[in-house]
């Protein structure tokens, strides 16, 4: 039996633990910022293929308490081993995590827990492997809290999140697709309601519910890094294989409800009609130029309205951008106001967003989650108005 650990964002470890769940994984736990499982090679390779909300499956190798010193961690090291999956024909590469431990260096972490893997593939008499920080054959993953270090191995490579659809406009998309994800699962986007993005940006939003409604694996095309482990166990190869299929054919051909979504930005449009098409979306979305509360205002009765609003991270002191900013969220929560039936699930880092919205006292249901947009303290809302 395998213990996984699986890093997401800070807020979203309750999709995680669901996503999990459903794979048949055991003892799930939450974490912050991490949930972890126990379960077979079946359950990595299910994980890596289905997964919307993690950015990656991670193995646990060992775990080591009371760790107070460089010497401790040198010696604990020593007793791993390496030499059951690392030759000299493979890469290796150390990824560091440092929270509140004897040492503030990540880099110095990394150098040194390479280091102690050669130091032990050396006492074994086994030969050096090369490091490859781009794209090794095993990447270990070195967590120190405290008194505890951790020592996993990447089984992802990539980050989840990149999904590829998002190729040549990433610059243009702040928001990762896993995160993404987690909100429309957090706030219970229906599959089965209209939906429409009226600030889409790159229209990550819309794919992704796109993605959910077809019961897309994200996971289904994509090369994982433990297909370059030249150690792995059979039983993995045929896991994944068996998750591909699995993926292939569970998805639908058709959206059960439309996704809409639009921007004022043309170079946003041009940005989400790009990723539409990469997404292997060109057939059921499509990006339109329209103001947002023109958008909302034509969206319909039971519409479902769900975006990552602008909040004005980059106006500095300009005192009218503010003022028009403000202006944005108050006419937008008016013409939501005047939704009957309509689901409205928006995200924002603005620290009046409620305030300005004003949708509090005309909705028959609400609800708030603490998540973060990047760095940035932020919140999703929910209304379901009458």
């Amino acid at each position: 039996m395998l213990t996984l650990h699986l890093p997401c964002a800070r807020g979203t470890e309750m999709c995680v633990d669901k996503e999990l769940n459903a794979l048949g994984a055991t003892e799930v736990r939450r974490g912050a910022g991490v949930v972890r499982c126990a379960g077979s090679w079946d359950t990595l390779a299910r994980a890596n293929v289905f997964s919307r909300c993690a950015s990656k499956v991670l193995v646990e190798l060992a775990v080591f308490e009371g760790v107070a010193t460089e010497a401790d961690l040198v010696d604990a090291l020593a007793g791993v081993p390496f030499e059951e999956r690392l030759d000299d024909k493979g890469t290796f590469a150390i990824e560091a995590h440092l929270i509140d431990c004897a040492w503030t260096n990540a880099h110095y972490a990394a150098q040194r827990t390479k280091d102690a893997v050669l130091d032990r593939l050396r006492a074994q008499g086994k030969g050096r492997p090369s490091v490859d920080r781009a794209r090794p054959s095993l990447r270990f993953v070195l967590h120190w809290h405290k008194s505890t270090v951790t020592l996993s191995l990447d089984s992802t490579g990539e980050p989840l999140h990149q999904r590829g659809y998002r190729r040549g406009v990433e610059g243009h998309a702040p928001m990762k697709e896993t995160l993404a994800a987690s909100l429309l699962a957090v706030g219970h986007a229906d599959v089965a309601r209209p939906f429409l993005d009226p600030c889409c940006g790159t229209g990550t939003l819309a794919i992704e519910q796109a993605w959910r409604a077809l019961e897309r694996a994200p996971g289904r095309d994509r090369r994982f890094g433990f297909e370059r482990w030249s150690k792995r166990p059979p039983e993995l190869d045929r896991a994944l294989a068996q998750a591909r299929t699995e993926a292939r054919e569970r998805e639908r051909r058709e959206l059960p409800a439309p996704i809409r979504m639009s921007d004022w930005h043309r170079d946003a449009v041009a940005a989400a009609t790009t990723c539409i098409e990469q997404a292997g979306l060109g057939a059921h979305l499509r990006c339109e130029r329209q103001d947002a509360r023109e958008a909302v205002a034509q969206a319909g009765e039971g519409a479902q309205v769900v975006s990552n609003l602008p909040f004005g991270e980059r106006l500095g002191g300009d005192a009218n951008k503010r003022l028009q900013l403000e202006g944005f969220y108050r006419t937008l929560g008016e013409r939501l106001r005047a939704l009957p039936g309509a689901r409205v699930l928006l995200f924002s880092a603005h620290p009046r967003a409620r305030e300005l919205l004003a949708l509090d006292e005309a909705a028959r249901t609400k609800r708030d989650w603490a998540l973060r947009s990047g760095a940035l303290p932020a919140r999703l809302f929910r209304w379901d108005l009458p």
